[in-house]
């Protein structure tokens, strides 16, 4: 699969929970007509508290907010969050609820890791951190650092149609026709800054190595230095080789493992 770079792009790195949340917050206040936002894991914390509030005054104004989270996951969502959504007239979806009396369904293995927002068509995060407390304290033993991107500019348009894709399927699997997205908000795909980025989204059935072969084309292409930043680093041959034939070649590989 060939990926497909936009330019104009606007992007800014997040830092940890202490960077990313206010800014997933200020974006969902000043949201005026749509928001998506996915999630592996919403916490009953303090952090989850506050994007619940954020939404709901969201959806009181009148903003279309379409929540998404993971069955497993988010398994222990406080039930008042999820009313609070409803009752503000937020909609919330689970992905692949957990069904106790089949614990070993092979398929319990599919769930949704995937953390995006969208609002307006205007702005988008992706990354690696869930709703919930997480926020890189200084000499927190052990540290812990996980980043969001914020983005602006023509990658909206990959990424807002991601979005409500899966919030269909969803929606088609839970039997909520009637939340069906058909004409979400168009998104502002216009120059916002000078990146060039590239959406990329795996599944289980034709795209399971969509993003495997993108980082085999970024290591392949790369001529200085590879970081590599993972909790989860199980490389199989292709990824061993590709990352010593570009040591071999005399391009610094650093890779920021869980320990």
């Amino acid at each position: 699969m060939a990926v497909e770079f936009l330019p104009g792009n606007r992007l800014t790195l997040l830092r940890s929970g202490v960077e990313y949340f206010p800014a997933l917050e200020a974006a969902i206040r000043g949201a005026q007509r749509e928001i998506f936002l996915e999630t592996y894991i919403y916490a009953g914390d303090a952090t989850g508290e506050r994007i619940t509030k954020a939404l709901c005054e969201a959806a009181r104004r009148g903003v279309a907010a379409h929540v998404l989270v993971d069955g497993f996951g988010s398994r222990d969502m406080p039930a008042q969050f999820a009313r609070e959504l409803r009752d503000a007239g937020a909609r919330l979806l689970v992905f692949r609820p957990e069904v106790w009396r089949f614990p070993f369904r092979r398929d319990r293995l599919r769930r949704m890791h995937r953390k995006i927002a969208v609002a307006d068509g205007r702005v988008a995060f992706v990354g690696g951190i869930n709703i919930i407390d997480d926020m890189d304290t200084p000499r927190q033993v052990p540290p812990r650092h996980d980043y969001a991107v914020k983005i602006e500019g023509p990658l909206l348009g990959p990424i807002q149609g991601a979005a409500v894709r899966l919030w269909n399927r969803v929606a088609l699997a839970r039997l909520e026709h009637r939340w069906r997205v058909s004409h979400p908000v168009p998104p502002h795909v216009a120059r916002a800054g000078s990146q060039r980025a590239a959406l990329v989204v795996r599944d289980n059935v034709r795209h399971r190595r969509d993003i495997e072969d993108a980082y085999l084309e970024a290591i392949a292409s790369a001529r200085e230095e590879i970081i590599i930043a993972s909790a989860y680093f199980f490389p199989g041959r292709r990824f061993r080789r590709a990352l010593t034939g570009a040591a071999a070649r005399r391009v610094r590989v650093v890779l920021l493992l869980q320990g």
